[in-house]
């Protein structure tokens, strides 16, 4: 019998060398958990005439409005926050801005930031999304296994900090 060197180092190859590229690749499989979770919603954006980059960045400005002090965001901050590039984050506020469910203003300090915030009536049209949104999540984690969802955000935080 031998035993095994319980500090073994493992690597890429040593630990998903038997699998093909499709079951080891980190950045497929994390494709397909995010279609699974977006698949969840489309039918409630395409209702509402949302896409899932829209309703991303509403969701983190209704979050922010929610606070009620200092709910404007720049532009920078958001595009960061949602994951989204700054260039596709202006063509997304200006569309948002059409349909008057956010406002933007120029900054006093920088004439390059703008700031951005839902308005009254982006925020009251968002309740009842929210809402909806959540149930969806929940529905989400309950399927999932409520350990199971939190260790992965746990451990998808962990991965986007290094």
């Amino acid at each position: 019998m031998t035993l095994q060197n319980p500090k073994k180092e493992h690597s890429y190859e040593s630990v998903l060398g038997d699998l093909k590229y499709v079951d080891r690749s980190l950045a497929v499989a994390c494709t397909r958990g995010r279609e699974a979770v977006v698949s969840r919603f489309r039918d409630m954006l395409r209702r509402e005439g949302l896409s899932e980059q829209q309703w991303r960045v509403l969701r983190i400005l209704f979050d922010e409005h929610s606070k009620g002090f200092g709910s404007m965001m720049t532009s920078v901050d958001i595009s960061a926050k949602s994951c989204i590039h700054k260039v596709s984050i202006s063509r997304i506020i200006r569309s948002l801005e059409e349909r008057r469910l956010v406002c933007r203003r120029a900054s006093a300090e920088d004439g390059r930031a703008n700031y951005i915030q839902l308005t009254d009536e982006g925020h009251e049209r968002l309740i009842p999304l929210v809402e909806e949104a959540t149930g969806i999540h929940n529905q989400i984690a309950r399927d999932f296994g409520f350990e199971d969802y939190e260790r992965l955000l746990f451990l998808l935080r962990k991965l986007a900090a290094i």
